[in-house]
């Protein structure tokens, strides 16, 4: 099977975008983890729960 070079390039910008979109989340869990109440880690743990179902 082969891409043409715009699949290739529509491909690798996608992964990028969900590249970016992961480390958003991660760096929100971590600055919650670090600067958070229990309330708010809580809070987020419930909302990570509920969305990986």
């Amino acid at each position: 099977m082969s891409y043409t070079l715009a699949q290739v390039n529509a491909f690798l910008a996608a992964d990028a975008r969900l590249e970016h979109e992961r480390l958003a989340a991660l760096l929100t869990v971590m600055a919650v983890a670090a600067q958070g109440s229990r309330e708010s880690i809580q809070q987020l743990q419930r909302e990570l729960q509920r969305h990986s179902r």
